[in-house]
Order: structure tokens, then C-alpha cells, then sequence
């Protein structure tokens, strides 16, 4: 652990920032999940379609100084095409774990199959397609501090600045108790040059892999935030209009999903709901898959940011 107050104390400045998250997963149905906005229930994670549109013209222009094609097909939106001849990329992660005495000490073997979840997730082990992406584990750290446990949305910046690890490339994945219907945050990749010790993934304990949450306790928390760090937007971005997440190959969705529906379809253009897709916010039961389309775009998305 870094230097700083000994485990569980509160330094004063530690209270003076509250971070507006980039995105963030919640349970549906949950008071907060659907316009009743508690604490923990604001709808922070989606952009405008205005704000999107920026994001999308910043990346490609990036992507043309590389030498890249852009991310989108002639539509705007990702195709898999350019996957199967993608290089593999092998993601360090550190794994922090957050707790207040045996509240949240999740044991080393509980975090190692919240990576495998990634792994087996990422590699196209439940369905879907095999993103060429994978994971690896370099290290655990655990902090006793219950202020930071039990609060970390208003103590993010703090215990972020003392814990975090590596550069661009590298995953920094927390674990904490997260109140209200969030199960957990992320940051997007385009933040990183602005904000570089926010960069990382913020989970509820209760989420990984036999996990305390019902539904939502198969780790796929962790699966959803990590598609935000490396570029992705929910599959309902944007609604029935517009782009929507910028993936060709993910029906368009007008809300997001509650449960594990069969035959869900909210928009007029063709195809369901990718209901059982990582980046929507069904039951974790449902969740089976990336779509090779978004494998492509987290592709484009680490070469422009996170290379």
C-alpha cells in the first residue's frame, strides 16, 4: 500500500472531490435504474448524440495520422472484417482490492476467476466472437480502509492516485461496495491523456464471480466496465437513431434490457435487441457475448489510446 493515512483513517481533503464517472452499469429495476434518480441512480454513462459524433470524428482522425483505417464501415459504424487478422493483445491488469476488515476481502482465488471470467468473455468462450483480446493478471493489492470501501465514489480520486499502476495500457480494476443500483464504473479510453490516474474499472465485490448480488454475480460486471475501457458503448447508445454505438453488427435498441426477454425488439430497423450481448444490462445469466463487430472497434480503439 502507498504511503498515505494509515488504513481506515480519513484525511480531510480526501472528502473534497466528488468524481462524475464516464460510465457505469446498472441494475434494472432498481429504484434509480429507470428516472427515479437516488444517489446512486443518475444515468451518467450515456453521451449525447452530439457528443459521440466528437469522440467518433477525434478517434478516426487519429486513426488516419496512424496510418489506420477508420473504425466505422461506410456507415459510421465498426464491421468485423478487419478482426480475424488483428494482432492479440495481452492486457496487464492489477487487481486492487478495496475492503473494511473482512467486509469485501475477497480471497485471491475469487479474484482470479473474476479474470477468467474476463479471459473466457473476451476470448468468445460463452459465444460470440473471439475479440483476440485477453488478460493478465500482474499483481493484488488489498487496502483496509473503510471510508474508501464503502464510499468509493466520493473517495475515488484519492485512493485511485495512491494505488494506481502502470501506463495507457494497463488495467487497473477496484473492487469496493457500491450502494443504491450501480454495479460498477469505468472510465473511457479517450480520458486517459486528460485524467491519467482516474483511468481503471470500479466493481462491487458482490459482482464477481459468486457474488453476493442476485442476477448480476457471474462477473460480468467486470466484462461490461473493461468493454467501456477499451472504447465500447452500451448497445442501446443513441436509442432507435442516429449511430448508436457505432457497431454495425448490434441491432439497434432503444432501452436497456431487464432481465433475459426472448424476442425483445424496440426499434424499426432490422434484427432483436442484443439482448444477450456483454454491453447491454440484462441478468448476468443472459450475457454470452461480443459481437466480432465490436471486437474490431475495441481494436481501433486501443491502437488510437491505449498502443
Amino acid at each position: 500500500m502507498p504511503a498515505g493515512p494509515s488504513p481506515g483513517t480519513t484525511r480531510q481533503d480526501d472528502c473534497a472531490h466528488v468524481h462524475a464517472h464516464a460510465d457505469a452499469r446498472l441494475r434494472p429495476g432498481a429504484d434509480g435504474a429507470h428516472g427515479v434518480h437516488g444517489a446512486h441512480g443518475r444515468e451518467r454513462n450515456e453521451l449525447t448524440p452530439e457528443q459521440a459524433e466528437t469522440v467518433e470524428r477525434q478517434l478516426n482522425e487519429i486513426l488516419r495520422d496512424l496510418g489506420q483505417r477508420p473504425a466505422g464501415g461506410r456507415d459510421g459504424r465498426s464491421t468485423g472484417d478487419d478482426l480475424r487478422a488483428a494482432p492479440q493483445i495481452k492486457v496487464p491488469v492489477y487487481f486492487h482490492v478495496l475492503h473494511d476488515g473482512s467486509k469485501g476481502n475477497v480471497s485471491s482465488a475469487a479474484v482470479k476467476r473474476q479474470i477468467s471470467t474476463l479471459n473466457a468473455s473476451y476470448g468468445g468462450r460463452n459465444g460470440g466472437a473471439n475479440t483476440r483480446i485477453s488478460f493478465d493478471l500482474r499483481d493484488v493489492t488489498r487496502t483496509d480502509n473503510a471510508a474508501w470501501f464503502n464510499d468509493p465514489e466520493r473517495y475515488e480520486r484519492t485512493f485511485k492516485a495512491r494505488l494506481r499502476k502502470g501506463g495507457k495500457s494497463t488495467l487497473n480494476l477496484y473492487s469496493a461496495y457500491i450502494g443504491g443500483d450501480l454495479l460498477g464504473w469505468s472510465t473511457f479510453p479517450w480520458k486517459y491523456k486528460s485524467e491519467p490516474k482516474m483511468d481503471g474499472v470500479t466493481i462491487h465485490y458482490g459482482s464477481m464471480p459468486g457474488g453476493s448480488i442476485e442476477n448480476f454475480n457471474k462477473g460480468f460486471s467486470a466484462t461490461h466496465e473493461v468493454g467501456h475501457w477499451l472504447g465500447l458503448y452500451h448497445t442501446f447508445q443513441d436509442g432507435c437513431i442516429g449511430e448508436g454505438d457505432r457497431v454495425a453488427d448490434t441491432p439497434a435498441q432503444r432501452d436497456p434490457t431487464n432481465g433475459c426477454p426472448s424476442g425483445k425488439d424496440t426499434c424499426p430497423s432490422p434484427g432483436d435487441d442484443p439482448v444477450h450481448n456483454y454491453m447491454d444490462y440484462s441478468y448476468d445469466t443472459c450475457m454470452t457475448s461480443f459481437t466480432s463487430g465490436q471486437g474490431n472497434r475495441m481494436h481501433k480503439v486501443w491502437k488510437a489510446y491505449r498502443r
